[in-house]
């Protein structure tokens, strides 16, 4: 049986929702496209954090891509959390296709109070590719950062995107944004997403731009690394 089959079946059963990400071999090579393709940028961006010998965990993990790629660069061991079953039944068949140990996979649901991370702590947490359009318009963001912060003591990833457009992207109003945001992130018909984020940390970590910025609307998302 052709090594990927087993997970195609699997994947086939699935809402796009659950297939956000372009599944990938250990060559990078696509294996099972997803609704958004991997940003080779976002991934050099992603490469420039230190792993070696951390413990770590992702948050949102899907089918693993950022947790196997955080182990390649050197952490000891990578819990990588979703509450989707059955995606997490497809990042295990990935690990097992890549031969890969030190990659633990748990499902969870983060959202409650007794979730099976709280009172745990890493050396690096990541939230990675996981902030998106629904995240932004149902104003979770400021719920999800707190409880991401209370994973580590030492180091955070994180990836958003810097700006959302209101109407075309979230389908909402400015009306409905001031329900979640202060004014000050609201600009031009545009939810700043990036500087909402930086701000949210920026009293209590220091922060580092992995991503280079330019003026304008940019889609792929940017990194940062904020640190102690």
């Amino acid at each position: 049986m052709p090594r990927f089959e087993r997970l195609r079946e699997l994947v086939s059963g699935l809402d796009p929702e659950h297939v956000y990400r372009t599944i990938y071999d250990e060559n990078l090579c696509p294996v099972i496209n997803g609704t958004e393709p991997l940003d080779p940028q976002g991934l050099d961006d992603f490469r420039k954090v230190d792993f070696s010998g951390k413990n770590v965990v992702d948050l949102g993990c899907n089918f693993g891509f950022f947790a196997f790629e955080a182990r390649r660069l050197g952490a000891a061991s990578v819990l990588a959390v979703d509450r989707a079953e059955k995606v997490l039944e497809g990042a295990c068949m990935l690990k097992s296709i890549f031969g890969m140990d030190g990659v633990d996979f748990l499902g969870c649901d983060i959202e409650t109070p007794d979730n099976c991370l709280a009172g745990r702590t890493f050396d690096v947490a990541m939230l990675v590719e996981f902030i998106g359009k629904t995240f932004v318009r149902q104003g979770f963001i400021p719920a999800t950062l707190a409880f991401l912060e209370q994973l580590s003591h030492k180091e955070l990833v994180v990836s958003v995107q810097k700006t959302y457009m209101i109407r075309k992207e979230l389908g909402s109003t400015v009306e409905e944004m001031r329900r979640h945001y202060p004014e000050a992130y609201l600009q031009g018909g545009d939810v700043l997403v990036l500087e909402y984020v930086r701000d949210f940390f920026k009293d209590r970590w220091n922060i580092e731009m992995l991503s280079d910025l330019c003026d304008g609307y940019e889609k792929p998302r940017k990194f940062l690394r904020m640190y102690r």
